[in-house]
């Protein structure tokens, strides 16, 4: 009795020390508590970019535009946001294609806001976008400022991201409408092509030019080309990209437009943004 006895109190001490298999473990009755994921996302995106040429709604600008911007959005209520960019560009060798003699220095800054709503399939936006044109051009009186006004719509078709805008400046009395349309082609877990066109359509439309002679009302061109963005990490894009400018109806070659503006251009260059 006795050996039997201390089999059973032997049996029962190596049942307690054999290790637990997996999954099998008892909860702790004390669990550590779970710490909450920390957000440290500010929701604000910084970005530099260097264009060849600075085309503005089918217009070539000039050559070598480099441009810095920040911008963010503020969510309000349920679906309703507040969105808000700051950009700052500037033709880095004043290769404008302004006056008699061109390569004239040519600054811009803009300042913008606008209401995004989502409305199931489509989002909606109004919003206001003050530019301050800036450098010889305007010292000239070439250029003047910009306060806009736009109401746009934006969804997608399947793969297809479409968007269009209605724009009117009340400095210059002049509407411009455009439609976008892009797609992005994921060709790594990083690495995206996104093809993209857009048209645009002037009212009375000058591009913020001094000189009369440059309203017009039509088709003002279509810009069609590729990106292809780069994640470098979970916050940095770097996207290249190549396209060309084919000025369409009354700004196709226009005597009236200032001369080299009305081409068709090829172009291209390169943004990085980061979010904080």
């Amino acid at each position: 009795m006795k050996l039997n006895a201390l089999l059973k109190t032997l049996g029962f001490l190596a049942l307690a020390a054999t290790p637990v298999v997996a999954g099998t473990a008892p909860a702790s009755k004390n669990p550590a508590p779970v710490q909450p994921a920390v957000n440290d996302d500010l929701g604000i995106t910084a970005g530099l970019g260097y264009h060849t040429n600075y085309i503005w709604r089918g217009l070539n600008m000039g050559q070598h535009w480099v441009d810095g911007s920040l911008g963010g959005a503020i969510p309000l209520l349920e679906g309703t946001r507040l969105a808000w960019d700051v950009n700052y560009g500037s033709l880095a060798g004043d290769e404008s294609t302004f006056g008699d003699d061109a390569n004239l220095s040519f600054q811009r800054l803009q300042l913008g806001a606008a209401l995004q709503h989502d409305l199931g399939p489509v989002t909606a936006s109004l919003g206001y976008r003050y530019f301050r044109n800036m450098g010889t051009i305007n010292t000239l009186g070439e250029m003047n400022d910009g306060n806009e006004f736009s109401l746009g719509l934006a969804t997608a078709l399947g793969p297809i991201n479409l968007a269009s805008s209605a724009n009117y400046d009340i400095s210059n009395l002049s509407w411009y409408f455009d439609i976008d349309a892009n797609t992005n082609i994921a060709i790594t877990d990083s690495i995206s092509l996104v093809p993209f066109v857009n048209v645009g359509y002037g009212k009375n439309f000058d591009w913020q030019l001094s000189r009369s002679e440059s309203n017009f009302t039509g088709w003002t061109a279509v810009t069609a080309g590729f990106r292809l963005p780069v994640k470098l990490n979970s916050r940095a894009t770097l996207t290249p990209y190549i396209a060309v400018n084919a000025p369409l109806g009354q700004l196709d070659n226009s005597a009236d437009a200032p001369r080299n503006t009305t081409q068709p251009v090829v172009f291209g260059g390169v943004s990085l943004n980061v979010r904080f």
